[in-house]
């Protein structure tokens, strides 16, 4: 054999044998500067990694926070809102016996909403479309 390294793994994974050849030494400094070197390399890689997860997370605790506070904002503005509904309800409900406008589903086509109503009664001066006098 050659001056070599010959790894065998045995039956058990947790157990690796190795079968040193010519020259080689087990307890080598290469060896054991290799192995500090390869766990120093995966310590610093092992820290950066811990670190780029730790940044992920506070990004996304600021992006919940951020939600949080804006579905909070969106709930009240939706409070605000229905409250306002409810009282112009009221406010039509309570002027809709006082209005003289009896339908206005019979609003003048192509007048858009707020066109002028038209009164079911065609004899009507206050509802009807003005005629040009001549």
């Amino acid at each position: 054999m050659s001056d070599c390294i010959v790894f065998l793994h045995s039956n058990n994974p947790n157990r690796v044998l190795l079968q040193g050849c010519e020259g080689f030494d087990d307890d080598g400094e290469e060896d054991s500067d290799r192995r500090l070197q390869r766990r120093e390399k995966n310590r610093v890689a092992a820290q950066k990694s811990r670190k780029k997860q730790m940044q992920r997370a506070d990004e996304l605790h600021e992006a919940y926070e951020c939600l949080e506070q804006k579905n909070r904002w969106l709930k009240k503005e939706v409070e605000v809102l229905v409250e306002e509904q409810r009282c112009l309800t009221e406010i039509l409900k309570a002027h809709e016996p006082l209005c003289s406008i009896i339908c206005v589903s019979n609003m003048a086509p192509g007048s858009g909403m707020y066109g002028s109503p038209v009164c079911p009664d065609s004899q009507c001066a206050t509802h009807s479309p003005q005629k040009p006098t001549t």
